[in-house]
Formats: structure tokens, sequence, C-alpha cells
């Protein structure tokens, strides 16, 4: 079945995916997530603000001291089918950690879906819900899809994502957890 994500990277240089299973109807599930993105999102997860201060760190350190403070982390949202599916999206070279890595100009699906400037990456985040036939089950996939402009950005990216895929990980599978916490919570 296709998804909202291969409107935009359809055939992805890397990718991840992780999933679960809740006791829950997918409109609850949505109003869970939903709740928690407001709430900061992933940003609002313990694990995920220890791993984010640490490549804060790592990001000081590598470029002595000289990071851009006014570089956006958050991704824009590039499509969405409410209660199903949504798409986030982001352009950048995470690989420099901290030296000017994201592409504050890129902020729509017109614009991401355009964007091919040599030396950069373009990334998705998605969420989808699928709800079991009787309604009392939804499973919960969140994917991350990364592709690349050139060969040199590709490289750079490969170097990278061996070290931080596990790191992405963790962070999706606390999310999953806390989107579960919070759904046994309603």
């Amino acid at each position: 079945m296709p998804t909202l994500a291969d409107r935009f990277v359809p055939r992805p240089d890397f990718a991840s995916r992780h999933e679960t299973v809740l006791d829950a109807p997918a409109d609850a599930v949505w109003a869970a997530f939903r709740a928690m993105e407001l709430e900061r999102g992933v940003r609002g997860i313990g694990v995920a603000r220890v791993l984010m201060a640490v490549r804060a760190v790592l990001g000081r350190v590598l470029n002595r001291g000289r990071v851009h403070r006014d570089e956006p982390t958050a991704f824009a949202p590039l499509a969405e089918e409410p209660g199903r599916e949504v798409v986030h999206g982001i352009v950048g070279r995470w690989w420099r950690m901290g030296g000017a890595a994201n592409r504050t100009d890129v902020t729509t699906a017109e614009q991401f879906l355009a964007f091919a400037e040599p030396g950069y990456a373009k990334g998705t985040f998605g969420l989808r819900l699928t709800e079991s036939p009787d309604g009392r089950r939804t499973r919960v996939v969140t994917e991350t899809r990364v592709v690349c402009t050139d060969e040199e950005a590709r490289r750079a990216m490969r170097r990278y994502w061996g070290v931080i895929r596990p790191f992405s990980g963790l962070i999706r599978t606390a999310m999953l957890r806390e989107l579960r916490r919070r759904v046994a919570a309603r």
C-alpha cells in the first residue's frame, strides 16, 4: 500500500522503521500522538533530550565552539491524512554536527520536492496508523527516510548514519513507548 512518504522519498538511500501495536482504536492513538506533538514532540521524551544535548556538545567541540544557534531542528509538515498518516521533512547536512546543517528556506512540500542542491540530504519522518478490522487495535509505524542529492553527500551521510542510526532508533522506540503510555492513560 503506498504511503504519503513515498511521494517525498520513494527510494531512500537510508531508512529505518519501528512499529508497535496498541490496544486502542486509531482515533485514540492519533489524539495521543497529536497531544504529544503539541507538548514538545520528541523533545519531550527524556532519552531524546539527552541525545540531542550530547549532539549539541559534540557539535560545539567539532566546530571549536562555533555553532549556528539560529538553525531550526524541527521538521516541516509535508503531508497529512488526518487520523491515518503524517509526514514531516527536513533538508540538511547533519553530518556537519552544528555547522549550519539545516536549510531554513525549505519549509513546504513543494520546496522539499524541488530541492536538488548538491551536498545535502533530504529526510522524512512519517507516522502511519492502521486499525484492526474490529477497531480495537492499531498498528503504529514510524519511518525515517533519507535521500541524498549527490554522491559526496551520500558518502558523508553513510558515515553519519552508521553512527547515528542506533540512537535515532532509540528515540523512535522511546517515542512509541511514550505513545503507548499516553494511550493507556486515556
